[in-house]
């Protein structure tokens, strides 16, 4: 009986195997830039010197445009997003009526952005610079 034992287990390990081996896997990987290169902060602006038209002049059209209690804001940005999946299955439907399949992913979306925020008359009272893509990816990643 020991030996018909060890057959079939020999069997089973075959079978499983070569499901294994006949399965499906599949890797994808995604990596999309939306946006305008967005640059430095150029040293010559200055809070309560620089005005819109020099902005306009150096950084172009605006992201966006955000209204603030009597200031505005100017905001540039660019996206990168990185995305990836590993699926693997085995097609048992002919036999099973279901196919076990195991899936991971994982993604990261990162932005370089400037912001100026001006008086009402068009003068610089705040910016700010975020170059996101420059911060290593595994450190942003497990954050």
């Amino acid at each position: 009986m020991g030996r018909r034992s060890k057959r079939h287990l020999g069997a089973m390990i075959l079978l499983v195997a070569s499901l294994v081996l006949g399965g499906c896997l599949s890797l994808r990987i995604d990596k999309v830039t939306d946006g305008a290169e967005v640059k430095p902060l150029p040293r010559e602006f200055a809070v309560g010197k620089t005005t819109l038209a020099e902005i306009l002049a150096s950084y172009g059209a605006p992201s966006d445009i955000v209204e603030m209690k009597g200031h505005f804001a100017l905001h540039y940005q660019r996206s990168f997003y990185r995305g990836g999946q590993l699926s693997f299955s085995v097609p048992l439907s002919d036999v099973l009526k279901t196919s076990p399949k195991l899936d991971a992913t994982g993604n990261l979306l990162r932005y370089d952005a400037a912001v100026f925020i001006l008086t009402p008359d068009g003068i610089l009272s705040e910016m700010t610079y975020e170059n996101g893509i420059a911060r290593p990816l595994w450190n942003t990643y497990w954050k």
